[in-house]
């Protein structure tokens, strides 16, 4: 086979504890964007828009790079994944951030 299943590589000792973090972080914005999103609170078209597309895309974007660790970490190395997640979480918190001024 491919060596010893347990205890796991370094990659997805990390990866578990990123985890932790992407899937905690992605359910609270999950919550409270549903949440403004139902709450009829006027609010204009930029921040109306960027809610949505960080819920609808980003937000899913996020973990599903979490979740294709395995797949990508063959196609660009440990390291491409690594800075792949953390590009997608840097742009998703950026929304999350933004769109939080905004709603104020």
């Amino acid at each position: 086979m491919g060596g010893p299943l347990w205890p796991p590589s370094r990659f997805w000792q990390f990866w578990a504890l990123a985890g932790m973090v992407v899937l905690t972080a992605a359910f609270w914005w999950g919550v409270e964007g549903y949440a403004m999103i139902e709450s009829h609170y006027p609010r204009g078209q930029i921040a109306d828009g960027l809610l949505r597309f960080g819920l609808l895309v980003l937000t899913p974007a996020l973990v599903l790079v979490w979740s294709a660790a395995a797949w990508l970490r063959r196609r660009v190395g440990e390291g491409g994944y690594w800075q792949m997640l953390g590009l997608v979480a840097a742009i998703w918190a950026g929304s999350v951030l933004v769109t939080r001024i905004l709603l104020g």
